[in-house]
């Protein structure tokens, strides 16, 4: 009995450890935000059971090259090992998650990303300098138009994984829905860029063909009644019923 349980006990000690993993749901802001539930528009984490709500530390407010740091810095502390994640982001958060994955030879354990009113292609508002910094709060605000975005990385390679994409056609003050932003727009992104489409131009869905490589529309080809504002937490309320939303 003595040697049996000693011999039980050396085959446990012997065998490798297995780390338990964790399936983390990682949230990041838009433009001139350092997290997400503290951004622009506020809002709450998506909650869902037997996984972890991340609220990612990145910065927007000076330098996509800072907000790409930040981002790989995160995946790589929760998106590695035996871990596995779902991002999901806002605004021009959906562009430094496409210059990240773009940018980085890490592959990470990500299942999807989901990406509300997205900046990826840039927006006209954001390309003006100064005027973008004063109507959007920061530096990089008058620095993330549609020649910074889609000259600044490779948009067709994003390591890999998919990138769902939802928008709308909202009036929001003090953007309105401006002749500065071609085809339908959620007031400060028009639909050219929510939609990961190829070619900047005017556009009045979501839903045509010419995206980036594995971009997609997710759930509609048009949320109308939207703005900016409220689309923010859009996508987290269709994938698990999150607080506060539209």
């Amino acid at each position: 009995m003595r040697k049996s349980l000693l011999l039980a006990i050396g085959i446990v000690l012997a065998s490798p450890l297995t780390a338990a993993a964790t399936t983390y749901n990682i949230h990041m802001g838009g433009i001139c935000s350092t997290q997400f539930s503290g951004g622009k528009g506020g809002g709450y984490l998506g909650s869902w059971a037997g996984e972890v709500s991340i609220d990612a530390p990145v910065d927007q407010r000076d330098s996509m090259a800072t907000a790409t740091a930040n981002l790989a810095s995160t995946l790589n502390t929760y998106c590695t090992g035996n871990n596995y994640c779902y991002i999901y982001t806002y605004s021009n958060g959906g562009a430094v998650v496409s210059r990240t994955l773009s940018l980085s030879q890490t592959t990470w354990n990500i299942g999807y990303v989901v990406v509300a009113a997205g900046n990826q292609g840039g927006s006209e508002l954001g390309g003006t300098g100064w005027v973008g910094e004063v109507f959007g709060g920061c530096y990089l605000a008058g620095r993330i138009g549609p020649s910074d975005h889609r000259n600044g990385w490779n948009h067709h390679d994003t390591n890999g994984r998919i990138i769902g994409q939802i928008g709308g056609n909202g009036w929001l003050a003090p953007y309105a829905q401006s002749s500065i932003l071609p085809g339908h727009d959620d007031g400060a992104v028009a639909e050219h860029s929510s939609g990961g489409y190829v070619y900047a131009g005017s556009y009045d869905s979501l839903c045509y063909a010419g995206k980036w490589t594995n971009h997609q529309t997710w759930w509609s080809c048009e949320y109308g009644s939207l703005n900016h504002n409220d689309l923010k937490m859009k996508h987290v309320c269709n994938d698990g019923g999150a607080k506060g939303c539209p």
